[in-house]
């Protein structure tokens, strides 16, 4: 037996696709509680179509502001937000409906010999596997009990859905104010939005700053979503017969925090390398490996800029039009990036050291 720890888009995405599997889902309800901005690129489409009750929003500009300056960009192909708890069961459904086996309430807490250790409400249950593919998340367990995962780092999000008047077509980004990420605005509509802000430290504090920059008040704060982010690495995600997927193999893109497309990416990998004989390392590595790499060294980039530095990048990028920049496929529209203007700025602050 396959053993799917977690029925998160990559855990249920996999099982969909390989369907010889069980799913174990530490909750009782699928997609709670939620922890995600749910902003998807039209990647999302070639791995699969969503249903439309799902898609709270499409979105056709981004706003970049720096301390000083900003930037608009309309978007070649709309990207669209989701109803994260939504799209978590749409696809948990989809494997369900393929033949998939699910135990739901079912909270891992390890191995013993050959068997998995549940607790499911006030009973421990032991079950045989074959194979254990840990989507269990950012602070994944099966990672951590079977040496996957050293010294990993995180970012810590905070996010609210807030009631607040917003234009439902542009999402916004935060520069330079927040040392090591950024903050954001995305409308679910003209009335709501998720506010919020990553960082390695003092996330709550930053997002107590950006709440008053945006005179967000109490009153106006509907639910509050946040999560660890993991820190992309370039560890190996599988080890004899344990594989990771998504945010437990820290596959996520460094520069925004996202990593739903990763993780569906690297499942439909490891489908293959089940189906076909092949090394799931090699083939996520082929697949996306050399993407997240580009995702780290950029933010390390980032990460060097101050308030000033930024604006001077936003004054550049007014005269770039990056609408059809894919953060998702970023190797495809690498020549946007190497824009004259915009490659002097890289050397002048040594991303290429």
């Amino acid at each position: 037996m396959k053993a799917v720890i977690g029925a998160g888009p990559a855990g249920s995405y996999f099982s969909y696709l390989d369907k010889d599997c069980t799913i174990f889902e530490e909750h009782k309800e699928i997609g709670k509680p939620a922890a995600c901005t749910g902003i998807m690129t039209k990647a999302i489409f070639d791995l699969i179509e969503i249903d439309k009750e799902v898609i709270v929003n499409e979105l056709k500009r981004v706003r970049v502001l720096g301390m000083n300056n900003e930037v608009v960009f309309n978007l070649k192909d709309r990207e669209i937000v989701v109803d994260r708890a939504g799209f978590d069961k749409f696809l948990f459904q989809k494997a369900i409906d393929n033949g998939v086996k699910a135990k739901l309430g079912h909270k891992y807490i390890g191995r013993k010999n050959d068997e998995l250790v549940f607790k499911t409400g006030n009973f421990v249950k032991k079950y045989k596997y074959d194979n254990i593919i840990g989507a269990d998340g950012p602070n994944s367990l099966v990672a951590r009990e079977s040496g996957l995962m050293v010294n990993r780092k995180y970012w810590v999000g905070k996010q609210y859905s807030v009631k607040m008047k917003v234009d439902p077509e542009e999402f916004t980004v935060f520069f330079g104010e927040i040392p090591d990420f950024f903050g954001w605005i995305v409308p679910e509509n003209e009335r709501i939005a998720r506010i919020g802000v990553a960082s390695e430290k003092f996330s709550g504090k930053h997002f107590d700053f950006l709440a008053g920059k945006l005179n967000v008040k109490k009153k106006d704060l509907i639910e509050c979503q946040s999560g660890l982010i993991p820190k992309y690495d370039g560890a190996i995600a599988s080890k004899d017969n344990v594989y990771l997927l998504g945010d437990a193999a820290s596959h996520v893109k460094a520069t925004t925090g996202g990593g739903i497309v990763y993780g569906m990416r690297g499942a439909k990998c490891l489908a293959e390398a089940f189906s076909s004989g092949k090394d799931y390392e090699k083939l996520w590595r082929a697949e996306f490996g050399k993407e997240l790499w580009f995702h780290l060294r950029i933010r390390e980039f980032l990460n060097k800029l101050d308030g000033k530095d930024y604006d001077e990048m936003i004054g550049i990028l007014k005269k770039i039009d990056l609408g059809s920049y894919n953060r998702d496929y970023p190797f495809r529209s690498l020549g946007l990036l190497m824009n004259p203007r915009l490659f002097w700025f890289f050397l002048k602050h040594n991303l290429f050291s």
